[in-house]
Parts: C-alpha cells; sequence; structure tokens
C-alpha cells in the first residue's frame, strides 16, 4: 500500500485493522455461503473478526485458542446432549465436564471461554452436524484473517520502525549524558520517557512484520533488529536506575567534572551502538575502542575517589558506578550479538545470489 494513500485513508478512519477486518470477514462469508449455503455461514466472519490481531503471530495463536475451545466444547456438548434435553442440569454439566477439561488441561484462558460459548450453542442447536459446520467455517475466517494480516502491511514498515528504534537510541543517549545537576531534570525525565515509549513502540511495530509476505526477504534483518531492541529496553532499565542513584548523591559529587565525563563516555557507547546498528549512515567511531575508553574512565574516577571520600560517599557513588558498568556490560553483549547474526544475514544473502544466477542460467541454456 502507498504510503500517501495509507495517511489519506486514515483521515476517513479507514485503518490497516479496518481494512484488514472487513476484508477477511466479507470473503469469509462468501466462501461458506458458495459452500455449504446460508444456516451457519456467519461464524465464518465472526472467527475473522474476533481473531484479526496486529500482528501473524497474535492472530495465528488467538485462532488456535478459538479452534481448540470449539472442538471441545462442541464435543462435550454432543455427549451431554444425547442424555439430557436443554435446561439447568444438562447446561451444569456441560460447563462444568468442558470448562473443567479446559482448566485441568492448563489450556489457555481464550479457549477456555470459547468452550463454554460453544458447549452451549451446540447444545441449544443439537445438530449432528453443527460443530463440524461451525469448525469448519471457523477455520476458513481464520485462514482469511492470517492471510489479510501477512499481506496488509504498513509501507516502508522496516525502513519505520529502524527510524524509531533510533531515534529511541538517540534520546536514552542523551538523557544519561544530561544527568548531571544543572540540567533541567524535567526536561532530562521527559527524554527518558520519550526513549522508552519509542523502544516499545518499535518492539511492537517489529513484531507485526514478522511473518508478513512483503518482509519475507528481510527476516534476518527484522530478527537482528529485535535482538538490539530488547538489549536496549534493558539499558533504558539501567540508565533509569542511574537517574534514580544520582539524584540521591550530594551535588558536589552529582556535578563533578569526572563524573559528566564518565556519563558522556558511557552515553557514547549507546549512541555508537544505535549507529551501528539501526543507521543506514557508516558509523565512524569503532564501538570497542569507546568501551575501553568509557571503562578505565570509571575505575580512574572511582579508585581517584577511594582516598578522598567519606565511606558513605563511596557506598552511594559505588552503587551509580555498579550501574555504569552493568550498562557497558549490556552494551557489549548487544554489540556480539548483532555481530553473530551478521555472517547468518551475509550467508543467506549469497545463497539467494546463487539461486537466483542459476535461475538465469539455466534460462539462457
Amino acid at each position: 500500500m502507498n504510503e500517501g494513500l495509507q495517511e489519506r485513508l486514515e483521515k476517513f478512519g479507514f485503518s490497516l485493522y479496518m481494512i484488514r477486518v472487513t476484508l477477511a470477514a466479507s470473503i469469509s462469508w462468501m466462501v461458506v455461503h458458495a459452500m455449504y449455503g446460508g444456516e451457519f455461514s456467519y461464524f465464518a466472519p465472526l472467527a475473522a473478526i474476533l481473531i484479526t490481531q496486529g500482528s501473524v503471530k497474535a492472530s495465528l495463536e488467538k485462532g488456535i485458542y478459538r479452534l481448540l475451545g470449539i472442538i471441545l466444547g462442541g464435543t462435550v456438548s454432543l455427549m451431554i446432549g444425547h442424555f439430557f434435553n436443554v435446561g439447568p442440569l444438562s447446561i451444569l454439566l456441560i460447563l462444568l465436564i468442558g470448562l473443567g477439561v479446559a482448566t485441568a488441561c492448563r489450556i489457555n484462558f481464550q479457549a477456555i471461554t470459547q468452550v463454554g460459548v460453544t458447549s452451549v450453542l451446540a447444545l441449544t442447536f443439537i445438530q449432528d452436524h453443527y460443530v463440524m459446520f461451525r469448525a469448519t467455517e471457523t477455520l476458513i475466517g481464520v485462514a482469511f484473517a492470517l492471510l489479510f494480516n501477512m499481506i496488509i502491511v504498513p509501507p516502508k514498515g522496516f525502513i519505520k520502525v529502524k527510524s524509531t528504534a533510533f531515534a529511541g537510541t538517540l534520546l536514552l543517549a542523551d538523557g544519561l549524558n544530561g544527568l548531571a545537576p544543572g540540567r533541567d531534570e524535567n526536561s532530562q525525565a521527559e527524554a527518558l520517557k520519550r526513549s522508552g515509549q519509542l523502544l516499545k513502540d518499535s518492539a511492537q511495530k517489529q513484531s507485526e512484520l514478522l511473518f508478513t509476505l512483503s518482509h519475507v526477504p528481510c527476516i534476518n534483518d527484522l530478527t537482528v533488529m529485535k535482538k538490539s531492541i530488547s538489549h536496549l529496553q534493558t539499558m533504558h532499565g539501567y540508565v533509569k536506575e542511574i537517574a534514580a542513584e544520582i539524584r540521591l548523591l550530594p551535588p558536589h559529587y552529582a556535578a563533578a567534572d569526572w563524573m559528566q565525563k564518565t556519563l558522556s563516555a558511557t552515553a557514547d557507547c549507546i549512541a555508537i551502538f544505535g549507529a551501528k546498528t539501526l543507521s543506514d549512515t557508516e558509523c565512524g567511531s569503532s564501538l570497542p575502542e569507546a568501551l575501553r575508553r568509557a571503562r578505565e574512565l570509571q575505575l580512574a574516577s572511582f579508585s581517584e575517589l577511594q582516598g578522598n571520600c567519606p565511606l558513605t560517599a563511596i557506598r552511594d557513588l559505588g552503587a551509580v558506578f555498579s550501574h555504569l558498568n552493568r550498562l557497558l556490560d549490556e552494551v557489549e553483549r548487544a554489540d556480539h550479538a548483532v555481530m553473530s547474526a551478521a555472517p547468518q544475514r551475509a550467508r543467506a544473502r549469497l545463497e539467494r545470489a546463487v539461486r537466483f544466477a542459476k535461475k538465469g542460467l539455466s534460462h539462457k541454456l
């Protein structure tokens, strides 16, 4: 879908979710009506509406839970319905047995509720083919919901997720760099809050792109991005802890030059990792060198303080330096995870290139 077209449609309330749901529901009803007639054809569009989620994975999980609940609830209801008429006792028995079995098997809560709904409906409509019709039509609705989940995706989704995560990374580095007293505390807190929201949004949008047809060629890049964002969210937690510890320090320690230099060197490591992983521009700085420099500054500053500070100040400063060291360790782990995935991406691209070359050669021959 064109980006400009999507923006114009959303102005009139036509979101991607609404388009997916309406298409899946309409086409699934048409297919079921053509196959079975109009007796229970409403179950297919109903399933398409209820299981369509933001991502393919979430829709698939909800569809499986719904089908599982229908099969279990329908089976129990048909067994009880052969011995009892519709009434309070029969409903009590089917719900006790159906929900009890589902709970004992530790089935997901969504499937358990579907067991109850299907049990009551199957007992009410007591027909031999009701459960089969409903399961088949639900499967058709789920299939169309998944199909349109995979086809209809935001335009330039991968680029947008990457830029959102990169913006969150830069804000995180800026928030850490500005933790020293004298800076505007409201702007610092807003930068950290905004950074966390951007990283959260990018993680959600990245999960929505997985298993979509238009992003199959960049599935490896999406996996690497998922790892990067996960590590960045961990770093965000460390930065929040550092901010809380710095607020408890005496002002003359928190505002010292060595503290600002240490925070700035650590923030540079975050920014370099983001530029290296999430930006298309070439990063001129070396992350291992930045990590080495930041660690040296931390050790030099802390060792210098040990002979010039009281024990209580050493204790409080130790908490800050401990979190800073963990933050550097997390940056190093994130870089290692991305670098270890890089050969897999290169190998996948090489295999695709070889396949295309062979295909072109076979056409010429």
